[in-house]
């Protein structure tokens, strides 16, 4: 199955143990927000934003984001679901953490360069000025695949 993770907002006037600081740049304004596992309108899972998370992700160096998400990926009762992820901060621990965990989910999204284990090689220069034009409609793209087998398991960058 394939499903989507993103946060949810929910406006909140009332004072409430879930109600979280969204921040300046949400128009909603403070109220409760939610990491969540959703598909076609309907929500599957979601983790409060204000909750604590598993530290066994938190020693791995992943951030409490990556942590309540994975907490939701072994909620999963079967294997290999594919996870849409247009707004996270995705990173290759993460995508490897997710892979390996009971549920063996499948990750996929944008990857930011800094900081998130993005190999050199995979990264595109920005170019300003009259190299706009001539690097126009082109994009440097990779694939981190995560491979299975009973006893090993190995993740390898396409390109």
């Amino acid at each position: 199955p394939i499903v989507s993770a993103d946060e949810q907002t929910c406006t909140m006037h009332g004072k409430s143990q879930y109600k979280t600081r969204c921040g300046k740049y949400k128009r909603i304004g403070d109220g409760i927000q939610t990491d969540a596992i959703a598909d076609d309108g309907y929500t599957w899972d979601f983790y409060f934003r204000n909750e604590p998370v598993n530290s066994k992700w938190i020693k791995k160096g992943l951030s409490p984001m990556h942590a309540r998400l994975l907490h939701m990926f072994e909620n999963f009762r079967d294997s290999f679901h594919v996870v849409n992820m247009y707004n996270f901060f995705n990173s290759v621990n993460f995508t490897i953490e997710a892979a390996n965990c009971k549920s063996k989910v499948l990750t996929q999204g944008v990857l930011q360069k800094s900081g998130r284990g993005v190999p050199r090689c995979v990264m595109q220069e920005e170019v300003t000025g009259k190299a706009v034009e001539k690097a126009g409609g082109t994009v440097k793209a990779a694939t981190l695949l995560c491979n299975w087998s009973c006893s090993w398991n190995h993740c390898r960058l396409c390109f």
